[in-house]
């Protein structure tokens, strides 16, 4: 806690530990992440259920923005994962059909 009673919420000491993996990340982008981490966190105290919401909508998006994505990864342009699933896919049976 810091001298003007400032508590870093879960969200916001979340971030700057994942902060510490991508150092590729802007001052602009980590004080925009940062303010809406917090935004996040005095909602959550709040107790206001919509307040999370919407605050947790925008904090995504930034999140996304900034290339820390939640939730599964996926690598866009993986030829050989694409074969894979064209392989996996049913299919017509090729050819004539029988005759009756």
């Amino acid at each position: 806690m810091t001298a003007d009673g400032y508590r870093k919420g879960r969200n916001e000491d979340a971030l700057n530990r994942e902060f510490g993996d991508h150092p590729r990340i802007g001052l602009v982008e980590r004080t925009a992440l940062r303010s809406q981490a917090r935004a996040l966190d005095v909602a959550e105290a709040a107790g206001d259920a919509d307040r999370v919401s919407r605050v947790n909508a925008v904090y995504l998006d930034l999140r996304r923005a900034a290339g820390l994505v939640a939730g599964a990864r996926v690598d866009a342009g993986d030829s050989f994962a694409e074969l894979m699933a064209e392989l996996g896919r049913p299919t017509t049976p090729v050819g004539h059909p029988e005759k009756p």
